[in-house]
């Protein structure tokens, strides 16, 4: 009888390897098409598309911030994750819904004309945010919970790699789809643009099709833990989260580094269109760079981070990629367009490499500080306020570059503390609109936000069960 004990014992090892390596790819899967189909939903394409149907730039800050802004939706999310706790059904769910949204943005130009397009799509656009992020808060602490530490880290990492990578191919190809048309057949701008939002949702449907096919393991560690009482009172989770000191304080350098963050990068891609002129191709082209740096620096700053930890990795990234959003200013100013372009591409590869190491860093921390078996609660919590500071950003964004005055300063005051070589690349009269003080502005603040890094950031990453000990 032991033998044959024994023997199944193997077999149900073998099954659960079988399943586990399965999993493990079809998580893969869906982080690369879901980035594939957001690279392609989002961004430059999304900014360049409402400027196509004339939006103004409160619109165009508008529609930027309805993606961080509904993820305050996962606070309630939360009460029906833990009450219905079947995560991987209101996962698919939310998420297939989300991406029916973004098929049918690309539907839209089929069936109105332009004038009424945007309207149109704003709503679904709504439709879009909204039901991803209440899909999203269960997938995260679902993915959260599916593996151990060491084989989770792992897939997180496969996940980041070739989300990049597909992300990637996909604006170059959506891009030079758009520059053709553009170049060539003009007057079906509107149905190159519907193809665009087609194809994401194609994407998006392919990785909630991965989803589908992920299987729970019956032995998972999920298993294993039971959900909050359905009788506790709503806000308990979030008050216990709050109570781990690690994770408030983490959560606290998260906002305010999204806060400034965004409300600058959404509107690079029009600083590049408006101020210094170049297509959504070249514009694109540059994304995929500014990516591939982020890709390829990711080894690089785990090693880094591994070794002297994750003050010293802000303090280096932080500063340095403030910079480059105020050079920005700067690269428009430019009067040799040699020059201006190797200063716009080098500034596109540092701030790559320095959002590498930050979202890193960032990310390690808020899952190190979240234990395990209780991960809603506090990623919904960290997801919801980060989105709300991001939501609002772009949108006070938007009225500085509307409505920012127009300032021209000769350049005879400024550069004569310049030798004269320097003040050659220089254009004579210096303007600073409105989309230029959205890139100083974040810039001064972002660079000034490193000195909070020692009192937000731990010196070291905490286990879980440390963790969970913190809660208590």
């Amino acid at each position: 009888m032991s033998v044959i004990a024994s023997t199944n014992q193997k077999e149900l090892q073998n099954i659960h390897n079988s399943y586990t390596d399965k999993n493990k790819n079809f998580f893969v899967i869906d982080a690369t098409l879901a980035q594939g189909m957001a690279s392609l939903s989002t961004g430059a394409f999304l900014s360049a598309f409402a400027l196509y149907l004339g939006a103004s730039y409160v619109v165009v800050g508008l529609l930027n911030a309805l993606i961080p802004l509904a993820q305050i939706l996962q606070i309630p999310a939360t009460f029906l994750i833990e009450k219905y706790p079947k995560r991987k059904f209101i996962a698919l769910f939310g998420l297939t819904l989300s991406r029916v949204a973004v098929l049918l943005c690309g539907l839209i130009p089929l069936f109105f004309i332009k004038s009424q397009v945007l309207p149109v799509f704003f709503v679904l656009y709504i439709l879009y945010v909204s039901s991803a992020n209440i899909g999203g808060c269960a997938f995260s602490t679902w993915f959260r919970d599916f593996f151990n530490p060491d084989t989770f880290y792992h897939v997180l990492t496969q996940r980041f790699i070739f989300a990049t990578l597909l992300g990637a191919v996909a604006s170059f190809t959506g891009a030079f789809g758009l520059e053709f048309i553009k170049d060539n057949y003009p007057q079906y701008m509107l149905a190159g643009y519907s193809g665009i939002f087609t194809f994401a949702g194609i994407l998006g449907l392919g990785s909630s099709l991965a989803i589908y096919n992920i299987r729970d393991i019956l032995n998972s560690y999920t298993s294993q833990i039971s959900p909050f009482s359905q009788e506790i009172f709503f806000w308990k989770p979030f008050k216990e989260s709050l109570k781990n000191i690690q994770f408030r304080r983490t959560m606290l350098f998260c906002i305010i580094w999204n806060a400034i963050f965004n409300f600058a990068n959404p509107f690079l891609p029009v600083f590049l269109m408006k101020r210094i002129g170049y297509s959504l191709l070249v514009i694109i082209c540059l994304t995929v760079i500014n990516q591939f740096a982020n890709v390829i620096s990711f080894a690089f700053w785990k090693t880094f981070s591994t070794r002297y930890g994750n003050r010293a990795l802000l303090y280096l990234c932080i500063p340095i990629f403030f910079t480059t959003v105020i050079s920005w200013f700067l690269s428009a100013e430019l009067r040799d367009t040699t020059v201006q372009w190797y200063f716009i591409l080098s500034l596109h590869i540092i701030s790559g490499i320095c959002v590498a190491g930050i979202n890193l860093c960032l990310t390690n921390l808020i899952f190190s500080t979240t234990p395990r078996g209780k991960a809603t609660a506090p990623l919904a919590l960290n997801s919801s306020l980060n989105g709300l500071v991001a939501g609002i950003a772009p949108i006070l964004a938007g009225y500085v570059a509307e409505y920012g005055t127009l300032l021209q300063i000769s350049n005879r005051t400024f550069l004569n503390i310049l030798q004269a070589p320097i003040q050659h690349f220089f254009t004579s009269t210096i303007q600073i609109t409105g989309l230029d003080l959205v890139m100083i502005i974040s810039g001064i603040v972002g660079i000034c936000s490193a000195i909070t890094i020692p009192f937000l950031i731990p010196s070291h990453l905490a286990s879980d069960s440390e963790t969970i000990m913190s809660l208590k």
